[in-house]
């Protein structure tokens, strides 16, 4: 018979650990300038080891090996020690006269502080809280999570689940599951991905399931156009119902909303603020980061020179340790943040030169793969990093997102980007006069005496993309 009793043993594995400074630093990579003002002077307010360096001095050096000192390692730190009272005391009194000279550093951070944007609630942050209160797996919180933070200001899902299985390296079936989750959320429709889908998933949330409602089903799944054109009678034919069945039906689907996220854009004038600046000198075109916005940080020296002293107990050492260290790694994080985004957008420039030399008709199809390879990068850190960013260049101002497309093949066998193509057509559309509108058939036609043949579908949802009306529909 085998007994069986309790044992110790020694295992050894290798298991890979995500550092809070780690986590933090890829948090900071996909936030927006205004996001990261707001990041700073939330750090500011909690942490009174950190503050504006008012004189815009280079921030701190924070090499790999200081970072991963330990906390509670202060006792070896070099400098100035308190070999008795009187020096401590001393001391206090050298910083009770500073601080009319440190008043202008903390006039500099109340300002900061005061100055920074105010907003209501947006749709991802209402998103992201209903999220944090359901009762799902970590795994698909963390995919809905990231699905949001792609929606559009109208509340749809722009980007298919395909690219984003490729970008996110996420299989499509978590991807799926995790936006059903966001279908059931607050406003109703989003997250949807066309009109479409976004008036089914309201209809599918009313609490009666009356034959109105499902005729207002069928009415969208099978005759939106119709509804569009208003041709109730060719409706009521095609489904076998009466006109009054199909009146009330409709009255139902108008009194939906088909841009759930409406209501959490403003609609006011806001002034994008690049994140990073093309500039041409001497012939060369150079990347430089727009530091505007965000200020110069650096540790507060009383905290850093209170740290040295040997005269302070454990428990207040141990708070100064955690303060300067926080701080520390929150610099380092701005730093690694502002370096990446650099390096990214100089190989875009190298990839796009003839985009920054000619303009947008000129962008060649380029993938988040190709620049991850060039910098020896994951796909998910450029993911991240171009996520929200702007850059300003001699052609105006674009999203970092807007220089990756999809290659298109053109009948020379020339590889061409989906933007270029949506360039073009917009030039064509802008051409065309108030004479007569080319379908987009038309379109389709022009573009293939260039050598781009694309379907009639494909010049059709370039120009939605583009927000241009139907030729019927152009004045």
């Amino acid at each position: 018979m085998v007994q069986i009793k309790p044992e110790i043993q020694l295992k050894q594995t290798q298991k890979l650990v995500m550092t809070p400074q780690l986590q933090q630093s890829i948090k900071m990579l996909q936030l927006s300038s205004v996001e990261l003002q707001e990041l700073i002077e939330k750090e500011l307010l909690e942490n009174p080891a950190l503050e504006i360096d008012e004189e815009n001095r280079p921030s701190i050096d924070v090499g790999e090996k200081e970072l991963e000192r330990a906390v509670d390692d202060t006792e070896s730190i070099n400098g100035d020690s308190f070999d008795n009272t009187e020096d401590f005391e001393e001391y206090f009194l050298e910083q009770r006269a500073q601080i009319g000279r440190s008043d202008e550093s903390e006039d500099t951070k109340r300002k900061f502080i005061e100055g920074a944007v105010s907003r209501d609630e947006t749709l991802q942050e209402y998103l992201l809280s209903q999220i944090g209160m359901l009762d799902i797996d970590e795994e698909t919180e963390n995919i809905a999570s990231i699905l949001v933070s792609y929606l559009d200001s109208m509340g749809y899902l722009s980007v298919p689940l395909d690219k984003l299985s490729k970008e996110l390296n996420i299989p499509i079936e978590k991807l799926e599951r995790a936006l059903k989750v966001i279908h059931t959320l607050d406003p109703p429709g989003v997250g949807a991905r066309d009109v479409k889908e976004c008036l089914i998933i309201q209809l599918n949330s009313l609490e009666e399931n009356t034959a109105t409602v499902e005729l207002a089903k069928k009415i969208v799944e099978n005759s939106l156009n119709d509804l569009k054109l208003h041709k109730i009678e060719d409706i009521a034919r095609k489904l076998k119902v009466s006109i009054n069945e199909v009146e009330k039906a409709v009255k139902l689907i108008e009194s939906l909303e088909p841009y759930p996220g409406r209501q959490y854009y403003t609609g006011e004038i806001r002034y994008i603020i690049p994140d990073v600046i093309v500039v041409k000198k001497n012939g060369e075109f150079e990347v430089v980061s727009n530091d505007v916005v965000v200020p110069k940080l650096k540790i507060n020296r009383y905290y850093e020179r209170l740290l040295k002293s040997k005269n302070i107990d454990k428990k207040t050492r141990d708070f100064i340790s955690e303060k300067v260290q926080n701080a520390r790694n929150f610099i380092n994080s701005i730093n690694q943040r502002e370096s990446t985004l650099v390096r990214v957008m100089k190989a875009i420039l190298d990839e796009q030169r003839e985009f920054f030399e000619k303009g947008p008709k000129y962008l060649k199809p380029l993938t988040l793969k190709d620049i991850a390879s060039k910098l020896g990068l994951h796909e998910s850190t450029i993911s991240r990093i171009t996520s929200s960013k702007y850059v300003q260049t001699p052609f105006g101002i674009f999203q970092l997102k807007y220089f990756f497309s999809n290659p298109i093949k053109s009948s020379n066998n020339s590889i061409v980007s989906s933007r270029s193509i949506k360039e073009m057509i917009k030039e064509i559309i802008e051409k065309e006069g108030k004479q007569g509108h080319l379908s987009d058939q038309k379109i389709a036609d022009i573009l293939s005496k260039k050598g781009i043949k694309i379907a009639r579908r494909t010049v059709a949802k370039y120009r939605k993309e583009l927000n241009i009306l139907p030729s019927k529909l152009r004045r």
